[in-house]
């Protein structure tokens, strides 16, 4: 039976449906450039090109973003929020490592400042991830998790003791460069046998070629429907990355010893293929007591455009701080 809370009468709250921020989520070829609302709605989402040109790529980026702009009207833009796949400085706001995207030294933030006359909010995509599980409620009482983003390659984000951890020029959490094997593949970013060499969708698609009898170039969402169709060597592939993933995560759970690890990317849309053998492997990991849950965040890449919406959106009141400031609001 419902009953009434006590203390003084509560106040309807609404969002602001004009509110809207542009989020971008960049990849090693390809940005998606999105408008999301305060509701983590995707009001239009647009694709455009990536190349080891950071100047030439972040104009298309812009031009996209104010096509997008023109076709808000009565709409508020609050900002721009950009998840990358690497690390900003928190000093310089500068992308400082980034082995993947391949990018010299650019100051992307102040080059979209300049062209769209809004501020923007840089953060590496896991952080980003983990800034809208957090902000989203989902791990509401969890005071320690780690966020692993699998796509080209492997990122991570820490959350310890209710807190993000940044370290030295914003470079805490970078598991995916830590060698599994110091005699295997080149990594991206000149060492060997990293986690991400093993682990990302990238590493998947390896395994698939060296189990087929003739090359053939696919993309990851084609190995999943491969895997989905029956095909062994897919799946065999895909339970592979998965092995690899589950293995990687020994420094997470030895050295910070997390309650969740939380997992974003595509690889959630198959998680019953990659779930059960990543949890078997945190179990035989974990050295004393139990395990850390292990969730996905079954959004795939849209959890990272929410992540950088939240980049823009965290800094707004929540409905709690607006009740407390004034019982008489109605918009968040």
């Amino acid at each position: 039976m419902a009953t009434a809370p006590r203390g003084r009468p509560s106040t309807l709250l609404e969002l602001n449906v004009d509110l809207v921020v542009i989020a971008v989520d960049i990849h090693p070829k390809q940005a998606t450039v999105a408008t999301v609302d305060l509701n983590g709605r995707l009001l239009s989402r647009s694709v455009v090109p990536v190349t080891s040109d950071p100047a030439s790529s972040t104009r298309l980026i812009t031009e996209c973003m104010l096509r997008m702009q023109r076709g808000l009207p009565g709409k508020t833009i609050e900002g721009i929020g950009v998840a990358l796949p690497g690390r900003i400085d928190p000093g310089t706001h500068l992308l400082v490592f980034a082995p993947n995207l391949q990018w010299p030294d650019f100051d992307l933030k102040g080059a979209i400042e300049k062209k769209m006359h809004l501020p923007v909010t840089m953060e590496n995509a896991a952080t980003a991830c983990l800034i809208a599980e957090v902000t989203g409620g989902r791990i509401d009482g969890i005071r320690d998790a780690v966020m692993v983003t699998v796509s080209e390659g492997v990122g991570t984000s820490v959350f310890a003791n209710g807190q993000l951890i940044n370290g030295l020029h914003g470079m805490a959490g970078e598991f995916g460069h830590i060698p599994l094997d110091p005699s295997g593949l080149p990594c991206s970013c000149g060492r060997r046998g990293c986690w991400e060499t093993f682990a990302s969708c990238r590493a998947a698609l390896r395994y698939y070629q060296e189990l087929q009898s003739k090359a053939e170039t696919i993309t990851f969402h084609e190995l999943l429907n491969r895997a989905e169709e029956g095909d062994q060597h897919a799946a065999q592939a895909l339970a592979q990355q998965a092995l690899y993933i589950g293995r990687g995560l020994a420094p997470i759970i030895a050295g910070l010893s997390p309650s969740v690890i939380l997992v974003a990317g595509d690889i959630t849309s198959a998680w019953h293929r990659f779930g059960p053998i990543i949890e078997k492997e945190a179990a035989a990991l974990t050295l004393v007591g139990t395990p850390p849950q292990i969730l996905p965040t079954h959004d795939g890449d849209i959890e990272r455009l929410r992540g950088a919406a939240a980049l823009v959106f965290q800094r707004r009141p929540t409905r709690e701080q607006l009740h407390q400031s004034d019982p008489a609001a109605v918009m968040a």
